[in-house]
């Protein structure tokens, strides 16, 4: 359902919406008056990592952000490394971009990273409090500083027609002393110069700022996922899932913000623990969250969470929440809007894959990245070694 904020007619035509049939990603999808259980099926295309003998240029700590430039080329930027891999479309590695210093060009931490329209690798380093803008693939860069004030971590950054939307809180020194004092904007849009325009979700309306652990989970890099489909729509899944997600649609020159509820989930979405728990119970510990704050260190375990978002050339929302349970196997999930906000329907997340819908840890691992503009989905998951590799996938969506 879709709550109040809507603006459009989610009843209008319903008495001609068809049943749900077999279908691949990437075909006009059809919503049925009442949200049905489906399965979701993912086919790999190509993996990259999974040969532990190949060089280390495929081999990764952990691919943090992924993105695809207009020749179908895939750029990674991997954990603990101050630069930008790229392979192209067959898997096969072409270039780095980027490399590890302080001088021009160069790269200290790499938070945020995207390519646009034109094939630019455009890069936020957080140390360097600088954003460098590399063309034809680094051959040559211009630099532009990110604020002069408060901290800023832009992730994720996404192309929106001739602008671009960063996804960060702004924090900012407590004169007082104690804690920083947070902004209460989470999405920014910026010109082409990359210079700010406008600023608007609130963070309140997205977590409760009210509980501590999730106050103080809202400015974790891993707090929100984010989707856009490049012109006038951004959907926002919040990490820790408690069954909504949020979607913002440009009208009249305003974003109004439409909040759309998910499929049957746990009743609640974390639980706090303590300090010894975290360290001793493995039930707890796995899913679990530590964060350590100027507030104080909070524990607690996830018990449903969002794994990404993803919006489709069609315009359907696809989302993928993951329950958690204490005792039990994680369960990935997804979930499928239409164009409406309307929840289609919902389903396990498995491959084709026997082997890999049998073994846990490759399971419990998948978080989706990217999708490009054929709807082919990029996400990452640890192989049967435990090593996380890149995998690209086609969705199949079919009714039970």
């Amino acid at each position: 359902m879709v709550e109040p904020m809507l603006q459009i007619n989610v009843n209008a035509n319903r008495a001609l919406r068809q049943f749900f049939a077999t279908l691949v990603l990437g075909a006009s999808i059809l919503a049925t008056a009442q949200a049905q259980e489906l399965s979701f099926t993912l086919h790999e295309n190509l993996v990259i990592g999974d040969d532990e003998e190949a060089p280390s240029e495929y081999l990764f700590t952990y691919p943090e952000i992924v993105r695809t430039d207009s020749q179908g080329n895939i750029y990674v930027k991997d954990g603990r490394r101050a630069d930008v891999r790229v392979f192209d479309a067959n898997g096969r590695y072409v270039t780095t971009v980027g490399k590890r210093g302080e001088g021009p060009g160069e790269l200290r931490e790499v938070f945020g990273m995207h390519v646009d329209g034109d094939d630019r690798v455009i890069v936020a380093d957080r140390m360097s409090r600088r954003l460098t803008i590399f063309s034809d693939m680094g051959k040559s860069f211009t630099t532009k500083p990110l604020a002069d004030k408060g901290m800023i971590a832009p992730n994720p950054i996404l192309s929106l027609d001739d602008s671009f939307v960063l996804t960060y809180v702004e924090l900012f020194a407590n004169p007082e002393g104690g804690p920083s004092i947070k902004d209460d904007r989470v999405l920014h849009t910026y010109d082409a110069d990359f210079n700010r325009l406008e600023t608007f979700a609130q963070l309140d309306d997205i977590y409760d700022l009210d509980v501590p652990f999730l106050n103080a989970f809202s400015t974790s890099p891993r707090a929100m996922n984010v989707a856009t489909n490049g012109t006038d729509t951004i959907v926002l899944s919040p990490h820790v899932y408690d069954g909504y997600i949020y979607r913002y649609t440009r009208s009249n020159d305003m974003w109004v913000m439409e909040k759309l509820k998910g499929g049957p989930g746990p009743k609640r979405s974390f639980m706090p623990v303590s300090k010894n728990d975290f360290d001793t119970n493995p039930d707890v510990r796995r899913g679990a969250a530590m964060l350590s704050r100027s507030t104080g260190t909070y524990f607690a375990r996830i018990l449903s969470q969002s794994s990404g978002v993803a919006i489709l050339s069609t315009g359907e929302i696809l989302h993928f929440p993951v329950r958690m349970p204490l005792k039990q196997d994680f369960e990935p999930q997804a979930e499928l809007f239409d164009q409406n906000g309307d929840l289609v329907g919902y389903g396990q997340l498995q491959f084709d894959n026997p082997e890999l819908n049998g073994n846990a840890r490759v399971m419990e691992s998948i978080s989706i990245q990217w999708i490009d503009s054929a709807d082919r989905l990029y996400l990452v998951r640890r192989n049967s070694k435990g090593y996380p590799v890149l995998s690209i996938a086609n969705l199949e969506i079919s009714s039970l």
